[in-house]
């Protein structure tokens, strides 16, 4: 009998929102949820399949999995499951394979894997405009919790997958969303992340992500909003002008570039070019104060020549941002850029990446020192040493302090003493 599960998730902040949602239904049908690190009878392995790293550390999880509930059952759902469901089921310990469409319907089949019957459903990723998710939550999520707010993606980007995975963009009902939200609230939930494979997509017949933004802000109370990863070409001057007037808004904006020279983006199908990407930094920065920005950048594409990506390391070093995600490129099949010949050697994927890993870490070490003696509002997310807590500003700087009080999911006005090597050291004003 399947009583205990575990949960690993891979990938984006939205599998992270699915997994709480399937995890908090399993609670309420009276499952124990144990630690990935704990046995259980069943583990689920919310997968991803953005890169070739992706799946291996999918793959790599299914491993951890056998070794640690050697006579448990494994679900892989998800997006590695939509193009390696066959694969996924022929793997010893893997009983139940669904994609994206099912895996929600996870509690279905949960008497019959019991049976040690092996069992695939994947569709394709179709579903109507809206959707609606269950209100259960999980009650681990308490200090900062995810709301899954749009699904799928229309943009086709050369090289990437998502959208074959996850389907054409739909939106969640609005006082569906605004529902849950309350439900976090209440719980004492402090922040929500809004996210969604193309978060700046959202639209429901009410009104677009500003409409649900202004919504959540009314009828809620949450201390803070933040948003995930949302496109250039979606961010209106009426959302940056609320973000600089709302102090519940989180000052943090997480923009994807990809590139910094034009053929490139052009060849990767991004809608915009450098200089839109720039001046829209520019008019950001200049209405919102203090914001952080972030930005995704990707090595490697096929055809990118030395000169391109001294363009863009350029381009990079020029522009008022605070940190970077770099990612290598990684050929997904049935993608256009999967077809393009002119490949980039791994060896020089790896040393571009490095560069540009070495360019964030000194813009994310200039923007903590830009901070420095300010007073901010932190929340406090953990205690990681006694008398030691841990806790994140609004525009996303972590922050440590030494105080004897109980600071848990606490709001707490801080200045900002001390730049170390990933934080900045602060104390309690009034201390």
């Amino acid at each position: 009998m399947i009583a205990t599960v575990a949960f690993r998730t891979l990938g984006c902040r939205l599998n992270q929102a699915e997994t709480d949602a399937i995890k908090a239904e399993l609670a309420h049908r009276n499952l124990h949820i144990v630690n990935s690190n704990k046995p259980a009878d069943l583990t689920i392995i919310n997968s991803c399949a953005v890169t070739q790293a992706a799946e291996a550390k999918t793959r790599g999880a299914i491993t951890a999995a056998r070794r640690i509930s050697p006579n448990g059952k494994i679900a892989v759902i998800g997006c590695y499951s939509q193009i390696a469901a066959a694969e996924l089921l022929n793997i010893s310990g893997v009983f139940l394979v669904l994609g994206n469409n099912e895996k929600y319907e996870i509690f279905d089949f949960l008497e019959t894997i019991e049976r040690g019957e092996k069992i695939v459903r994947v569709t394709k990723p179709e579903s109507p405009k809206t959707f609606r998710i269950e209100s259960h939550l999980p009650n681990d999520k308490r200090i900062r919790a995810n709301l899954k707010v749009q699904e799928g993606c229309d943009y086709y980007c050369a090289y990437c997958i998502i959208p074959h995975l996850r389907g054409n963009p739909r939106s969640r009902d609005p006082e569906d969303c605004i529902a849950t939200a309350r439900l976090l609230e209440n719980q004492g939930v402090q922040e929500i992340v809004l996210t969604g494979i193309n978060l700046g997509r959202y639209e429901s017949p009410s009104g677009d992500l500003f409409f649900l933004i202004r919504r959540l802000l009314a009828a809620t109370g949450l201390p803070r909003i933040r948003l995930s990863s949302i496109e250039p070409d979606l961010i209106t001057s009426e959302l940056i002008k609320l973000i600089s007037e709302e102090p519940r808004l989180c000052r943090h904006l997480h923009i994807p570039l990809q590139h910094g020279s034009d053929p490139i983006l052009a060849k990767m199908n991004r809608r915009y070019l450098s200089a839109d990407y720039a001046t829209l930094i520019n008019r950001i920065k200049q209405q919102i104060p203090e914001i952080c920005i972030g930005a995704d950048v990707m090595v490697g594409f096929p055809g990118e020549t030395d000169l391109e990506f001294d363009q863009m390391r350029q381009f990079l070093e020029n522009l008022d941002i605070n940190y970077l995600h770099v990612f290598r490129y990684s050929p997904r099949p049935g993608t256009p850029a999967s077809k393009f010949t002119d490949r980039i050697p791994d060896s020089e994927k790896k040393r571009r990446s490095e560069i540009l890993r070495q360019l964030s870490n000194r813009k994310r070490a200039a923007f903590r020192q830009s901070m420095l003696a300010k007073t901010v509002s932190v929340l406090f997310e953990e205690k990681i040493a006694p008398g030691l807590w841990q806790g994140l500003t609004d525009n996303y700087l972590k922050v440590r302090i030494h105080t004897r009080e109980n600071l848990l999911n606490k709001i707490e006005k801080v200045k900002l003493i001390h730049v170390s090597e990933d934080y900045i050291e602060g104390e309690l004003l009034g201390e």
